[in-house]
């Protein structure tokens, strides 16, 4: 089959299920969307069209789902996959302020929390991007893929009132700053975007109405122009996109605050000595300063 083919988790509404219907009238793809949502992603996926949009009922959090969803999806898509859009993602699921579900009758210290949203935004993820990566780079015919991941404006500005969330969505931007000089060796690129309000699952039907202020809303055009940028530029990666309003702003790595900083960063033998054991000795010092 002759047509690109995308995995979306996520996919069953909000941005996710957008760039799936966006992907598929506009730039030709077929695409896999995954939710825990058995009777959503069924229902869109009829909206969709069979033909071109593989609907599949996953808990990401489970490895094994999520890598038979990948399995199915190429397979489905005549063995390629060409997109990885790592969307779904969650609330906090516990309080870091409070003791939400008690204490320990043993103890007398708070229950362990509750890590569902860590497990949906930042490990699910990397589990996602552990598999895309085998994908493109030992089963595709022509090797090589996009990952997008969503990340949010708060994985760039704390946020206190969730905070399990908001460094969920930090990690996201520091890993894909951090993938993306690697993968590039291997015809990957990996990229973020990074959305303020936009109407989703997320934001509940009462505060929608409460919250909303049009003036102030994030449309979805911006996030769909953003997925245009990295479908049709095949040299972006490593970019953390802020979608505020109509803007796509592009956020740079922080700056080095002290030489001695730039010094240690530097020292990319050292580090790939240390790290050599997951193989980074391959990756020279040229490649990693150019990022």
């Amino acid at each position: 089959m002759d047509s690109p083919v995308a995995l979306i988790t996520g996919g069953g509404s909000g941005i996710g299920l957008a760039v799936a219907e966006h992907l598929i009238n506009l730039h030709g793809y077929r695409v896999a969307i995954l939710d825990i949502d058995e009777q959503r992603v069924k229902l869109e996926t009829e909206t969709l069209g069979s033909s071109r949009c593989l609907g599949l009922h996953v808990d990401i959090t489970d490895y094994n789902q999520q890598a038979r969803a990948f399995k199915q999806t190429f397979e489905w898509g005549g063995n390629r996959l060409d997109l990885f859009f790592a969307n779904a993602g969650i609330g906090d699921s516990d309080s870091m302020y409070k003791d939400m579900f008690g204490l320990d009758d043993e103890t007398g210290l708070p229950k362990p929390l509750n890590l569902c949203s860590m497990d949906v935004n930042m490990n699910a993820v990397l589990q996602g991007m552990h598999i895309a990566r085998h994908i493109f780079t030992e089963k595709n015919q022509k090797p090589g893929g996009k990952i997008i991941a969503s990340s949010s404006v708060v994985g760039i500005y704390p946020n206190y009132a969730m905070p399990l969330y908001c460094a969920s969505k930090h990690g996201l931007v520091g890993l894909v700053r951090a993938l993306a000089p690697v993968y590039a060796k291997d015809n990957i690129s990996v990229n973020c975007l990074c959305p303020t309000l936009i109407e989703t699952n997320l934001m509940p039907k009462h505060m929608v109405r409460e919250f909303h202020v049009p003036a102030e809303t994030t449309p979805m055009s911006t996030a769909l122009r953003a997925i245009d940028r990295v479908v049709q530029d095949n040299s972006l990666t490593g970019q953390v996109m802020e979608l505020t309003l109509d803007e796509v702003v592009f956020k740079h790595k922080p700056e080095y605050s002290r030489p001695n900083v730039k010094w240690m960063f530097d020292q990319m033998e050292m580090w790939e000595r240390v790290c050599e054991p997951v193989g980074l000795h391959f990756l020279s010092l040229q490649a990693l300063l150019t990022f």
